[in-house]
């Protein structure tokens, strides 16, 4: 079920501040149109009762898909500050799973720092993708395009609206502007072939210590260590 909280925020643009109720979480198989909202910008919008002018609040959410047996947690943190952010992750999942009735299987739980790979992993996750081999393709892709994809100012974003059955689609985005700048493809037949080939468990246990999680991001990993670039 969805929960609500509320909080007082102050307007950016006039400084008013007013009591506004936003989601603490959503669950999208009980209330789909919560969906929608997060795709349009719509959740977690406040209207200024003052100067009418509407804005979004980024805060901590979660994103629970029961149907596809998923979660989702955004949480916001300052650019350096992932690190404590994955801490308090690990302590926000020992609380569920406190929570969680023993005869009751715990979903999977994804972590990710901005609204942008919220969205990303929600389309990722719905088309039946795995995370992991998509940020190992993302890796390629920074490594094969040394000098126009610096990890530190330019984020890849799975696409999936424009994927083909034949290609996957990702954008290239501007960090700093957010601005789309460029579309790559990446062959949907090589990405089945990593995923097959991740199937082994040698190379899947290779995978996972590429990406260890909770966070699992190519341009965070090529952040922390341009020297693998």
């Amino acid at each position: 079920m969805s929960q609500t909280k509320q909080y007082n925020i102050r307007c950016p643009k006039c400084a008013r501040e007013q009591a506004v109720e936003l989601f603490e979480s959503v669950n999208v198989t009980i209330e789909p149109a919560l969906r929608e909202d997060l795709m349009q910008n719509r959740l977690n919008a406040v209207t200024c009762a003052g100067c009418a002018f509407t804005f979004q609040v980024h805060k901590p959410l979660l994103y629970h898909d029961a149907a596809r047996g998923f979660m989702i947690y955004w949480l916001p943190v300052p650019a350096g500050a992932e690190e404590t952010g994955e801490r308090q992750f690990a302590e926000m999942l020992l609380q569920l799973a406190a929570q969680q009735p023993a005869n009751q299987p715990t979903p999977t739980m994804y972590l990710v720092f901005s609204r942008a790979e919220l969205v990303e992993r929600v389309f990722l996750l719905e088309a039946g993708l795995d995370e992991r081999v998509i940020e190992y393709v993302k890796h390629l892709m920074y490594l094969n395009n040394q000098g126009k994809l610096d990890p530190a100012h330019k984020a890849l974003l799975f696409d999936a609206q424009d994927s083909t059955p034949d290609n996957l689609c990702f954008v290239v985005q501007d960090v700093d502007t957010r601005k789309m700048e460029a579309v790559l493809n990446y062959s949907r037949k090589a990405y089945d072939a990593l995923a097959e080939m991740f199937r082994a468990e040698e190379k899947m246990r290779m995978l996972r210590e590429l990406f260890p999680g909770p966070q699992v991001s190519a341009r965070a990993l090529l952040c922390r260590q341009p020297e693998a670039l």
